[in-house]
């Protein structure tokens, strides 16, 4: 218990000094943009100087770089993210309310991702060299090096309404989170159904080139495990396939996934943006854009600062799960 107490603080340690150079990273990094955010927020004209300089002084971007950081740095701390450049909104606000919608949109995805890529790719190593196993492989390889947008606007195509072949061809939203037209939204069914509908096709884009890595590595770490001796002498004491792949071959072949869905909550993330972009699907993707073409230097740093610590949580996490389920790991 002791030492896997120090190897949890050790990797605690590591996660909070990743996640410290991520925003010190991201402050270089969106500052060295080229632009002006009080010159791209006020009229380009000679006229509307004393505005400009009201800008500047308003946004602090008349101080010096160095004092700019430990504001920058104070804010992070303290959860005190300033005012949006671009809508004069507090910053929490705002990621507050966009955060909600994408953690939908990812939640759904994530959990579609897993469920059916494990599955998919465990039937496949059961039924290896079987017709199944060849579809389900090729179709994965195929959707595993499809660009996410490309197949977003396919899909938005397919089934949008001017494109029915067949009379019982379903048509669904392809824009925006719910029906607009109701209103503000609220806890109620017209609502709740409407929301649903509209995240069918985000949901689907999204899943769809993710399950693809999942499955064929779920399939490839089942067939490893399949050639242990283990393996061997579960079957020759009489027990069917199923207890054998239930009880033996899925269990050991877990460890690989964890990682993997982890590291694959980064590419999930990454595609929502192109998702949410292209289904005008208004979350922190749909926003993220917004804010590089305005130069909204404080919700952009903090969209940025989200997004890479929740990668290195999911990492952190993924780690204490592999010390539960595979006491073989070496703790160093």
């Amino acid at each position: 218990m002791g030492k896997l107490l120090r190897v949890a603080i050790q990797r605690t340690v590591n996660a909070i000094i990743t996640i410290f150079g991520i925003i010190v990273l991201n402050y270089l990094l969106v500052r060295l943009m080229p632009g002006n955010p009080a010159l791209s927020i006020t009229p380009r004209d000679p006229r509307y100087g004393d505005l400009i300089n009201y800008n500047f002084r308003l946004f602090g971007l008349d101080r010096s770089p160095g004092e700019q950081f430990l504001i920058y740095l104070q804010r992070t701390i303290t959860l005190d993210w300033g005012v949006s450049y671009r809508w004069n909104a507090p910053v929490l606000d705002i990621l507050l309310r966009d955060l909600s919608w994408t953690l939908l949109l990812v939640g759904v995805s994530t959990i579609f991702t897993i469920v059916i890529g494990m599955v998919v790719g465990s039937y496949a190593a059961w039924k290896r060299g079987k017709p199944f196993d060849f579809m389900s492989t090729g179709l994965s390889i195929f959707l595993y090096g499809m660009p996410i947008f490309w197949l977003g606007l396919m899909l938005q195509a397919a089934f949008s309404p001017s494109f029915r072949p067949f009379s019982w061809w379903p048509t669904l939203p392809n824009k925006f989170y719910y029906d607009d037209r109701l209103g503000a939204w609220i806890w109620d069914w017209a609502h709740v159904s409407s929301t649903m509908l509209h995240l069918i096709l985000p949901a689907l884009t999204l899943s769809l080139g993710s399950l693809a890595g999942i499955s064929l590595v779920m399939r490839s770490s089942l067939m490893d495990v399949m050639t242990e001796d283990f393996v061997l002498t579960a079957r020759a004491k009489g027990l069917t396939e199923r207890a054998v792949l239930r009880r033996h071959i899925f269990p050991n072949g877990l460890p690989p996934m964890v990682s993997l869905i982890a590291l694959d909550l980064a590419f999930i993330i990454g595609g929502a943006y192109q998702v949410e972009v292209i289904f005008s699907y208004q979350g922190i993707g749909y926003r993220t854009i917004a804010a590089i073409n305005d130069l909204d230097y404080p919700l952009l740093q903090f969209i940025i600062v989200i997004g890479g610590a929740a990668v290195v949580i999911a990492n952190l996490i993924s780690d204490f799960i592999l010390l539960k389920l595979d006491p073989r790991i070496r703790i160093a």
